[in-house]
């Protein structure tokens, strides 16, 4: 070896070191120390997944997801080092009631430690609903809000948009059909109010989700149920208001606040917020493998997306039926956790992943893991897995079929704008916006419908041990909520994703004491390969705006994806 070659080796053995050193001191600095508080903030919208984003990566601006702080909160119950938890609601946008009963049951795990929970905001509401955050307030045993702050506990109100005569207004004619009399997505553009069956659907949600909310914030509070009913009725609150009604334990300022803590925290108050505390580790990261799949946004085919020009996501059946099949194939892994947070789409990709899922059934342990939604083909990709574990206020089933076009032609004529054709083919315009189905058209369109509702009940039925007529009788396109859907056995099990995990590992055999650490498969791509494909991206995103242009100039529409068979309804949000 020449004097050269040694001197190397030193060079690059003194940097290994180097690194590994100031990694070591890197982590220990993101530790917390004895006696401090974990401080959840929620500020925003609450993901599932969060798309490739390099410069947010870099200045560690990366939206948090609903794993995220799952795992936070159940890492915080059982370090030592952890003495308490701040809940800081500022700003969230608007969030399915299943997303904040899983930070509740985090919470819940987190108080059944023995440590204290405290939640703080400066408004439940301003000027507005404030029902959803005080929900989730309610599941730490103090709440604060600032002297200025007022509690908007109101109640829920779902409210439909329908657009019937604005097309009517433009000579714009939807030509629709639908199996399952439940099934309204298309009411959007053929109705001008809810129909009997919509209305029926709608009420017996907003009961449902209006009673877990009544019940939450009744345990919480140490209230009954009809004491919280005659609450909300009396509703909205000033903030004085709401102290005297027992709503709420303190006003306070946040430096009074901090004071407060200080003194019940032992004379420090040292802070260790959610991003920082998850670089020191995570919850599920030791132990057998498990895969962690997710199926988030609108079901198409092809790969998953994520739209540059809204930050959605979107669950594509190469993609998804691909990591399952990995995750089936590798012996490491031992099982597999399958995320949906989907209202459906396409029920060709729907199908595509379906099939995966039953390839992996009696192989491997699958469970779904549903959150807000997972509706229609949501809920078609999900209804083959050994356990399906859904929140109580999931919005889940709406297993019916739909489909239609709008015929356009009008429109144009009104505004000058003329087109001629020519064609073979008798069914040619079958697909047109120029023209109403014919009645031999109608007829194909509505088999083609009952085959696929056929399909998707029987299916259904398979998957989960019932009748095609007992499953018929639960579909014809109805939402259900999750504490619905368990009654009528759709699903297995309320819980969110630590329920699931906890399934998933029984099934597998595995030793709860041994822990689990869940791999995303895909594996998100490192910073480092963002930046080496970030040419793509910006092609990607210039691309998806001039198609979007081309379809509203040239079509009057705004998305290349067709009309979905599987969709879902619209859905009661909260906050």
């Amino acid at each position: 070896m020449t004097r050269g070659t040694r001197i190397g080796l030193t060079v690059v053995a003194l940097v290994m070191v180097s690194l590994i050193g100031i990694g070591f001191v890197a982590r220990r600095a993101r530790q917390p120390g004895p006696g401090s508080v974990l401080e959840v903030v929620l500020d925003g919208d609450i993901s599932e997944q969060s798309g490739p984003d390099p410069v947010a990566e870099v200045f560690g601006s990366k939206p948090l997801t609903v794993r995220d702080y799952v795992e936070a909160i159940l890492r915080a119950a059982e370090d030592k080092r952890i003495n308490g938890l701040l809940l800081t609601v500022k700003t969230p946008s608007a969030a399915g009631v299943a997303k904040i009963q899983e930070l509740r049951e985090a919470i819940r795990r987190f108080r059944e430690s023995g440590k204290w929970t405290v939640a703080w905001t400066e408004t439940a509401g301003e000027f507005g609903p404030g029902t959803g955050v005080y929900y989730l307030a309610t599941a730490c045993e103090t709440i604060w809000i600032a002297p200025p702050g007022d509690v908007n506990l109101t109640g829920l109100r779902s409210e439909v948009t329908f657009i019937r005569g604005s097309l009517d207004k433009l000579k714009v004619k939807p030509d629709f059909d639908q199996i399952g009399k439940y099934k309204n997505a298309m009411n959007f553009y053929t109705n001008k109010s809810m129909t009997e069956a919509h209305r029926e659907a709608m009420e017996a949600i907003l009961d449902s989700l209006y009673r877990q909310i009544r019940q939450g914030i009744a345990e919480g509070r140490g209230m009954t149920d009809d004491e919280v009913a005659v609450a909300i009725d009396k509703g909205p609150y000033l903030g004085s208001q709401a102290l005297e009604a027992k709503l709420v334990d303190r006003l306070g300022y946040r430096d009074e606040l901090e004071d407060w803590l200080k003194e019940k925290n032992g004379g420090r108050l040292p802070f260790i917020k959610t991003r920082r505390y998850l670089k020191g580790g995570r919850y599920w990261s030791r132990g057998a493998r498990m895969a962690l799949i997710y199926g988030v946004g609108g079901v198409h085919r092809g790969e998953s997306r994520h739209d540059p020009l809204t930050g959605s996501e979107s669950m594509g059946s190469d993609t998804v039926a691909a990591a399952i099949r990995q995750a089936r194939e590798d012996d490491s892994i031992k099982a597999i956790v399958f995320r949906v947070d989907s209202p459906g789409g396409s029920y060709v990709a729907s199908d595509i992943i379906w099939r995966e899922v039953s390839l992996t059934k009696g192989k491997k342990p699958i469970v779904v893991s549903m959150s807000d939604v997972a509706g229609s083909g949501g809920y078609f990709v999900a209804m083959a897995a050994d356990r399906i574990i859904a929140e109580p206020g999931t919005i889940t089933a709406s297993i019916g079929v739909l489909a239609g076009k709008l015929v356009t032609r009008e429109l144009w004529e009104l505004i000058g704008v003329t087109s001629d054709a020519v064609q073979r083919g008798r069914h040619a315009t079958f697909f047109s916006s120029e023209q109403m189905y014919t009645d031999e058209e109608r007829s194909i369109f509505r088999s083609w419908l009952e085959r696929i509702y056929k399909d998707f009940v029987g299916k259904v039925a398979q998957g989960r041990g019932k009748s095609f007529d007992d499953i018929h009788t639960i579909a014809q396109g109805r939402i259900w909520s999750g504490e619905d859907a368990l009654r009528l056995g759709l699903v297995d099990e309320v819980g969110g994703l630590a329920t699931a995990v906890q399934r998933a590992g029984e099934l597998a055999g595995l030793d709860p004491k041994l822990g689990v650490k869940l791999v995303e498969i895909p594996a998100p791509k490192t910073l480092l390969q963002e930046f080496l494909t970030r040419d793509d991206k910006v092609g990607e995103t210039i691309v998806a705006l001039r198609n979007r242009l081309r379809l509203l100039i040239e079509e009057g529409r705004l998305t290349a994806e067709p009309e979905q068979v599987l969709e879902m309804p619209y859905v009661p949000r909260v906050w």
